[in-house]
């Protein structure tokens, strides 16, 4: 052999080495992301994107396939996925459903490789010809606290068969899902309430979607699924209130995942009349937080009755809820009994030491211009 030719065959063994490394490289990355929990019917899918390592430019196809043909389709561009992170996709199909057999088709590609799709799944079903399931979702009621449900078996004529479910709750922000959550092994014999709270901040007037998935496993694994739409509100409602001559306390309770940062108006009305309003900023309230608002009303109310109204102003100027009462002031031989008007503004008007202080300031003002004289 000559020298040449010794003189290429390392050449030739690195190059081989490169490109095994790089087969490597391309078999990891299939690896390292992958498409899990797929669910398809001719409404809608989801899929769940699993990461182990960071990547950025991924793009999903979604297909439904029926009769060898593409019914519809959608693409998703995932900008960044984080290690060890899960995204979850639902896509609605918008097709107009006809009896037969369906093939849902999930891909990934990722715009630093060129050979296409990286995995690929399927999801096969069939619609008006599989068997009706052992359960039904009955109802479905999301708002900004979270979401109930009512499930109820199937009813035969042998009557009602006891079913064992499980129920995911997710909570869609477009077309991802933000916040998931389930019910294990739910016996299910009868018409079964369930409710779940979102342990997530929601932002106030946005639309977001709430999807239900139960899944019998016995004899076989049947899915149904179930979604709803909503607009995010802030609420809160008063729990207590205490009110007399001098003043009123509200506890006001959140009852929303989006922060309420409303106020509290306090309205005290005598004879028809508005003799004084308060306004208070409430302190920020989500589901389950409570706080109590004081006001003064500056001075003791006279003797008589007083109508008293308390509203609780949401983040757009919208009344949450709002109590009446009244205020039954008795004579008091100590009392001042002409009304005074209530100060408009949050702070209270001049205590008694102010107004003393003043007066003995213009006592002795006049008596030191009364020195010159």
């Amino acid at each position: 052999m000559s020298i040449r030719n010794f003189t290429i065959f390392p050449a030739i063994l690195l190059l081989l080495l490169l490109l095994l490394l790089f087969i490597s490289v391309q078999s990891a990355s299939a690896q390292d992301i992958s498409i899990v929990n797929v669910y398809s019917d001719v409404d809608s899918a989801d899929f769940t994107i699993h990461a182990d390592k960071h990547y950025e430019n991924i793009i999903v196809r979604s297909d439904l396939i029926f009769d060898s043909k593409i019914i519809s389709s959608k693409q998703f561009n995932i900008d960044k996925i984080s290690p060890d992170t899960d995204i979850t996709k639902v896509v609605f199909w918008g097709i107009k459903p006809e009896a037969g057999y369906y093939h849902t088709e999930i891909a990934i590609s990722l715009n630093s490789m060129d050979d296409g799709a990286v995995e690929t799944k399927y999801s096969n079903f069939s619609y008006g010809r599989q068997a009706i399931p052992k359960i039904f979702i009955k109802d479905i009621v999301p708002d900004s606290m979270g979401i109930s449900i009512i499930l109820s078996p199937k009813v035969s004529t042998l009557g009602v068969e006891p079913v064992l479910a499980d129920v995911e709750y997710m909570l869609v922000d477009g077309d991802t899902v933000v916040y998931q959550t389930k019910n294990n092994r739910i016996n299910v014999i009868q018409a079964t309430p369930l409710s779940k709270n979102w342990n997530i901040r929601l932002e106030n007037d946005h639309e977001y979607l709430t999807r239900v998935k139960v899944k019998i496993a016995s004899p076989i694994d049947v899915v149904i699924a179930r979604s709803k739409e909503f607009t995010a509100k802030d609420d809160a409602k008063i729990t207590e209130l205490y009110r007399d001559e001098t003043g009123a306390s509200v506890t006001v309770l959140g009852q929303s995942q989006v922060p309420f940062t409303g106020s509290i108006v306090f309205t005290v009305v005598k004879d028809g009349n508005i003799i004084g309003e308060i306004s208070e900023k409430s302190p920020i309230l989500m589901s389950g937080d409570d706080d109590t608002i004081e006001v003064t009303w500056g001075s003791r109310l006279a003797t008589g009755i007083y109508g008293l109204t308390v509203k609780v102003v949401g983040n757009d100027n919208d009344v949450l809820d709002r109590w009446d009462t009244i205020i039954e002031v008795e004579h008091h031989i100590f009392a001042d009994e002409t009304p005074a008007p209530i100060p408009a503004k949050e702070s209270p008007g001049l205590s008694i030491y102010s107004t003393a202080f003043l007066i003995i300031l213009v006592y002795l003002s006049g008596w030191a211009d009364r020195r010159h004289w």
